[in-house]
Protein backbone atom coordinates (compact mmCIF):
# COMPACT_ATOMS: atom_id res chain seq x y z
CA UNK A 1 0.00 0.00 0.00
CA UNK A 2 1.35 3.12 -0.96
CA UNK A 3 1.89 6.01 1.89
CA UNK A 4 -0.74 8.46 0.40
CA UNK A 5 -3.42 5.89 0.38
CA UNK A 6 -2.89 5.10 4.11
CA UNK A 7 -6.55 5.44 5.69
CA UNK A 8 -7.76 7.07 8.60
CA UNK A 9 -8.14 3.80 10.78
CA UNK A 10 -4.59 2.34 9.31
CA UNK A 11 -2.70 5.63 10.58
CA UNK A 12 -4.47 5.51 14.23
CA UNK A 13 -3.43 1.95 14.80
CA UNK A 14 0.47 3.07 14.19
CA UNK A 15 -0.22 5.65 16.34
CA UNK A 16 -1.90 3.22 18.92
CA UNK A 17 0.98 0.48 18.89
CA UNK A 18 4.21 3.21 19.39
CA UNK A 19 2.22 5.01 22.14
CA UNK A 20 1.81 1.74 23.75
CA UNK A 21 5.23 0.61 23.93
CA UNK A 22 6.74 4.09 24.97
CA UNK A 23 4.09 4.00 28.19
CA UNK A 24 4.94 0.01 28.37
CA UNK A 25 8.57 1.87 29.33
CA UNK A 26 7.86 4.59 31.14
CA UNK A 27 5.81 1.92 33.30
CA UNK A 28 8.31 -0.35 34.07
CA UNK A 29 11.31 1.95 34.65
CA UNK A 30 12.76 3.45 32.04
CA UNK A 31 13.83 6.78 31.36
CA UNK A 32 11.70 9.49 29.78
CA UNK A 33 14.38 9.91 27.07
CA UNK A 34 14.29 6.04 26.48
CA UNK A 35 10.22 6.11 25.93
CA UNK A 36 10.37 9.20 23.35
CA UNK A 37 13.41 7.32 21.70
CA UNK A 38 11.74 3.91 21.35
CA UNK A 39 8.16 5.94 20.20
CA UNK A 40 9.89 7.90 17.37
CA UNK A 41 12.44 4.66 16.46
CA UNK A 42 9.24 2.90 15.88
CA UNK A 43 7.32 5.52 13.48
CA UNK A 44 10.14 7.83 11.75
CA UNK A 45 10.69 5.44 9.00
CA UNK A 46 6.49 5.42 8.11
CA UNK A 47 4.95 8.86 8.68
CA UNK A 48 6.24 12.33 7.40
CA UNK A 49 7.25 13.76 11.04
CA UNK A 50 6.49 12.78 14.00
CA UNK A 51 7.04 14.59 17.35
CA UNK A 52 6.54 12.83 20.99
CA UNK A 53 6.84 14.54 24.16
CA UNK A 54 6.94 12.29 27.66
CA UNK A 55 6.30 12.87 31.14
CA UNK A 56 6.44 10.71 34.52
CA UNK A 57 2.88 10.93 34.16
CA UNK A 58 2.18 11.18 30.15
CA UNK A 59 2.68 10.69 26.82
CA UNK A 60 1.87 12.80 24.69
CA UNK A 61 2.48 11.67 20.56
CA UNK A 62 1.65 13.60 17.35
CA UNK A 63 2.20 12.61 13.56
CA UNK A 64 1.71 14.17 10.59
CA UNK A 65 0.69 12.30 7.19
CA UNK A 66 -0.81 13.67 3.91
CA UNK A 67 -1.51 16.64 5.34
CA UNK A 68 -3.31 15.98 8.58
CA UNK A 69 -2.58 15.54 11.85
CA UNK A 70 -2.79 12.83 14.49
CA UNK A 71 -2.42 12.70 18.07
CA UNK A 72 -3.02 10.05 20.74
CA UNK A 73 -2.34 11.37 24.71
CA UNK A 74 -1.64 8.39 27.08
CA UNK A 75 -1.88 8.66 30.94
CA UNK A 76 0.10 6.93 33.07
CA UNK A 77 -1.10 5.85 36.26
CA UNK A 78 1.72 2.89 37.52
CA UNK A 79 4.91 3.23 37.75
CA UNK A 80 6.90 -0.15 38.91
CA UNK A 81 10.59 -1.79 37.70
CA UNK A 82 10.85 -4.86 35.34
CA UNK A 83 13.68 -4.57 33.89
CA UNK A 84 13.01 -7.51 31.39
CA UNK A 85 10.13 -5.82 29.95
CA UNK A 86 11.76 -2.80 29.22
CA UNK A 87 14.38 -5.39 27.25
CA UNK A 88 11.96 -6.92 25.40
CA UNK A 89 9.81 -3.81 24.48
CA UNK A 90 13.43 -2.87 23.30
CA UNK A 91 14.02 -5.36 20.90
CA UNK A 92 10.26 -5.40 19.54
CA UNK A 93 10.79 -1.64 18.35
CA UNK A 94 13.97 -2.42 16.62
CA UNK A 95 12.05 -5.10 15.14
CA UNK A 96 9.24 -2.82 14.19
CA UNK A 97 11.57 -0.01 12.82
CA UNK A 98 13.21 -2.18 10.25
CA UNK A 99 9.48 -3.45 8.57
CA UNK A 100 8.29 -1.52 5.62
CA UNK A 101 4.68 -0.01 5.57
CA UNK A 102 3.78 -2.50 2.60
CA UNK A 103 4.89 -5.79 4.63
CA UNK A 104 3.61 -4.71 8.43
CA UNK A 105 1.13 -6.58 10.23
CA UNK A 106 0.48 -3.91 13.27
CA UNK A 107 -1.61 -7.05 14.75
CA UNK A 108 1.25 -9.19 15.52
CA UNK A 109 3.40 -6.60 17.06
CA UNK A 110 0.11 -5.76 18.82
CA UNK A 111 0.02 -8.75 20.45
CA UNK A 112 3.32 -9.23 21.56
CA UNK A 113 3.10 -5.93 23.33
CA UNK A 114 -0.11 -7.24 24.68
CA UNK A 115 1.83 -10.36 26.12
CA UNK A 116 4.56 -8.24 27.00
CA UNK A 117 2.66 -6.28 29.57
CA UNK A 118 0.80 -9.26 30.97
CA UNK A 119 4.01 -11.10 31.95
CA UNK A 120 3.56 -11.21 36.09
CA UNK A 121 6.97 -10.27 37.97
CA UNK A 122 9.11 -12.31 39.83
CA UNK A 123 7.32 -14.82 42.58
CA UNK A 124 6.80 -13.91 46.50
CA UNK A 125 9.32 -16.44 47.82
CA UNK A 126 12.07 -14.87 44.79
CA UNK A 127 10.96 -11.19 46.05
CA UNK A 128 11.33 -11.91 49.71
CA UNK A 129 14.57 -13.98 49.48
CA UNK A 130 15.95 -11.13 47.46
CA UNK A 131 14.95 -8.59 49.37
CA UNK A 132 16.78 -10.24 52.55
CA UNK A 133 20.27 -10.68 50.35
CA UNK A 134 20.33 -7.13 49.29
CA UNK A 135 19.56 -5.66 52.97
CA UNK A 136 22.00 -7.93 54.44
CA UNK A 137 24.53 -7.71 51.16
CA UNK A 138 24.13 -3.81 51.81
CA UNK A 139 24.27 -3.10 55.39
CA UNK A 140 28.26 -5.18 55.06
CA UNK A 141 29.10 -2.83 52.44
CA UNK A 142 28.02 0.13 54.93
CA UNK A 143 30.53 -1.04 57.19
CA UNK A 144 28.22 -3.58 59.26
CA UNK A 145 29.86 -6.63 61.02
CA UNK A 146 28.97 -10.59 60.59
CA UNK A 147 26.66 -10.21 63.56
CA UNK A 148 24.61 -7.88 61.97
CA UNK A 149 23.99 -9.84 58.57
CA UNK A 150 21.11 -12.99 60.29
CA UNK A 151 19.38 -9.81 61.98
CA UNK A 152 19.41 -7.96 59.00
CA UNK A 153 18.63 -10.83 56.61
CA UNK A 154 15.59 -11.44 58.78
CA UNK A 155 14.22 -7.94 59.34
CA UNK A 156 14.45 -7.03 55.23
CA UNK A 157 12.60 -10.38 54.29
CA UNK A 158 9.81 -9.41 57.26
CA UNK A 159 9.89 -5.61 55.55
CA UNK A 160 9.61 -6.95 52.14
CA UNK A 161 6.33 -9.07 52.98
CA UNK A 162 4.51 -6.36 55.24
CA UNK A 163 5.01 -4.20 52.06
CA UNK A 164 3.52 -6.39 49.45
CA UNK A 165 0.71 -6.62 51.82
CA UNK A 166 0.56 -2.74 52.24
CA UNK A 167 0.87 -2.31 48.48
CA UNK A 168 -1.84 -5.03 48.01
CA UNK A 169 -4.58 -3.27 49.89
CA UNK A 170 -3.95 -0.02 48.03
CA UNK A 171 -2.07 2.01 50.46
CA UNK A 172 -0.07 4.96 48.87
CA UNK A 173 3.51 4.73 48.77
CA UNK A 174 4.19 7.16 51.09
CA UNK A 175 2.62 5.76 53.69
CA UNK A 176 4.21 2.22 52.75
CA UNK A 177 7.47 4.33 53.23
CA UNK A 178 6.38 5.75 56.68
CA UNK A 179 5.26 2.20 58.11
CA UNK A 180 7.79 0.63 56.64
CA UNK A 181 10.68 2.58 58.38
CA UNK A 182 8.67 2.43 61.42
CA UNK A 183 8.41 -1.28 60.98
CA UNK A 184 11.96 -2.20 60.21
CA UNK A 185 13.05 0.17 63.13
CA UNK A 186 10.49 -1.88 65.73
CA UNK A 187 12.32 -5.35 64.56
CA UNK A 188 15.84 -3.93 64.73
CA UNK A 189 15.28 -2.77 68.39
CA UNK A 190 13.90 -5.90 69.60
CA UNK A 191 17.05 -7.96 68.05
CA UNK A 192 19.82 -5.18 69.72
CA UNK A 193 17.69 -5.43 72.51
CA UNK A 194 18.06 -8.80 72.65
CA UNK A 195 21.97 -8.85 71.94
CA UNK A 196 21.75 -9.90 67.84
CA UNK A 197 23.14 -7.14 66.24
CA UNK A 198 23.87 -3.27 65.98
CA UNK A 199 20.29 -1.31 65.56
CA UNK A 200 22.29 1.25 63.14
CA UNK A 201 23.28 -1.04 61.32
CA UNK A 202 19.96 -3.45 60.87
CA UNK A 203 18.29 -0.54 60.19
CA UNK A 204 20.68 1.29 57.34
CA UNK A 205 20.89 -2.13 55.74
CA UNK A 206 17.06 -2.91 55.77
CA UNK A 207 15.69 0.33 54.55
CA UNK A 208 17.54 -0.63 51.24
CA UNK A 209 14.74 -2.35 50.24
CA UNK A 210 12.46 0.67 50.48
CA UNK A 211 14.81 3.20 48.90
CA UNK A 212 14.28 4.66 45.56
CA UNK A 213 17.43 3.99 43.85
CA UNK A 214 15.70 3.43 40.36
CA UNK A 215 14.16 6.83 40.69
CA UNK A 216 16.87 8.66 41.71
CA UNK A 217 19.11 7.33 39.27
CA UNK A 218 16.60 8.00 35.97
CA UNK A 219 15.91 11.41 37.31
CA UNK A 220 19.68 12.39 37.48
CA UNK A 221 19.93 10.95 33.58
CA UNK A 222 16.81 12.57 32.69
CA UNK A 223 18.85 15.82 33.75
CA UNK A 224 21.41 14.89 31.75
CA UNK A 225 19.71 14.14 28.92
CA UNK A 226 17.87 17.66 29.34
CA UNK A 227 14.44 16.67 30.23
CA UNK A 228 14.22 18.66 33.06
CA UNK A 229 10.55 18.46 33.37
CA UNK A 230 10.89 14.64 34.14
CA UNK A 231 14.42 14.90 36.08
CA UNK A 232 12.67 17.17 38.67
CA UNK A 233 9.25 15.59 38.95
CA UNK A 234 11.41 12.48 39.21
CA UNK A 235 13.37 13.95 41.74
CA UNK A 236 11.10 15.38 43.95
CA UNK A 237 9.74 12.36 44.02
CA UNK A 238 12.72 10.08 45.44
CA UNK A 239 13.14 13.04 47.88
CA UNK A 240 9.34 12.57 49.19
CA UNK A 241 10.19 8.63 49.69
CA UNK A 242 12.82 8.94 51.30
CA UNK A 243 11.47 11.58 53.91
CA UNK A 244 8.80 8.98 54.19
CA UNK A 245 11.38 6.50 55.20
CA UNK A 246 13.28 9.15 57.69
CA UNK A 247 10.21 9.68 59.47
CA UNK A 248 9.00 6.26 59.87
CA UNK A 249 12.31 5.43 61.71
CA UNK A 250 12.74 9.03 63.77
CA UNK A 251 9.12 8.75 64.87
CA UNK A 252 9.43 4.85 66.32
CA UNK A 253 12.66 6.01 67.65
CA UNK A 254 11.89 8.52 69.33
CA UNK A 255 8.59 6.22 70.95
CA UNK A 256 11.26 3.91 71.93
CA UNK A 257 13.27 5.98 73.68
CA UNK A 258 10.57 7.89 75.34
CA UNK A 259 9.71 4.60 76.94
CA UNK A 260 12.73 4.13 78.57
CA UNK A 261 14.09 2.17 75.88
CA UNK A 262 17.72 1.74 74.73
CA UNK A 263 19.05 3.40 71.82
Amino acid sequence: MEIDKRNYNEINELLKIASFAGRLILENGGETYRSEDTIVRMLENKVENVETYVTPTGIFVSIEQDGKTYTKISRITRRGTDLNKIALVNDLSRRFSKEEWDTLDINIYLRELKSINSKGKYNDFLKILAAGVAGASAMMILGGSNADFIPTFITAMLLQVFVMFLERIGFPTFIVNCVGGGFVTIFSMLFSHFGMGSSDMIIIGSIMILVPGVAITNSLRDIIWGDLVSGISRGVDAFIAAIGIATGVGVVLKIWNMIGGII
